[in-house]
């Protein structure tokens, strides 16, 4: 792909992904609100998938950094987000270089996405800052009826919560981006697109 293309797909992607994040839209978790499904994840993944590793992870830090500017709920928030899509990005790149197919790439991704941030949730929640997490965790399960008085079976609870999350946020991100995808590849057939 010609250089000055690709810097122009970088820049469009890079755009609508600050454009989704400034119109705000995203939709809270019902179980835990502070986790919200981000729409902006979503030409990251195009931008991965369209222009390959190098191209997605370049928009994705973009994507962090502007979340930085904007203010983040904590200074961990864009970084987490960040590792999400990196970690979507491993089953993605993993999916490609095996099976080369879109629903190995999304059960890969989310697989990846999942796993990799149960240890990173568990590691913030639980070690980084606990005086955060968990009493907000205390308090949405004490709003469900449950109580629990172990901080580690707290932030255990939390991580599965979360991992439910990440699964749910990978279905939808790879889901919505494989039909932008699909759509892109038929319209522009003479671009050399990095998934097949």
């Amino acid at each position: 792909m010609q250089r000055n293309l690709y810097l122009s797909i970088i820049v469009a992607f890079a755009a609508s992904s600050a454009a989704l994040t400034l119109l705000h839209v995203m939709f809270p978790f019902p179980l835990l609100p502070f986790l919200e499904f981000d729409m902006a994840e979503i030409p990251d993944t195009l931008a991965f998938l369209i222009l390959g590793p190098r191209g997605g992870v370049l928009v994705a830090t973009i994507h962090c950094i502007l979340l930085y500017v904007l203010g983040a709920f904590t200074i961990f928030s864009p970084l987490m987000k960040l590792f999400a899509e990196g970690s979507m990005f491993i089953g993605l790149y993993l999916s490609y270089r095996l099976t080369r197919g879109w629903k190995a790439a999304t059960a890969l991704g989310v697989f990846f996405r999942a796993l990799i941030m149960l240890f990173v949730t568990l590691a913030l929640y639980y070690v980084i800052m606990p005086s955060i997490y968990l009493p907000t965790a205390d308090l949405a399960m004490g709003i469900l009826g449950v109580h629990i008085s172990s901080p580690l079976l707290i932030a255990l609870l939390l991580v599965g919560i979360t991992t439910l999350f990440n699964v749910i946020a990978g279905i939808i991100t790879l889901g919505v981006s494989f039909g932008i995808y699909k759509t892109l590849r038929s319209a522009f057939k003479g671009l050399d697109f990095f998934f097949p």
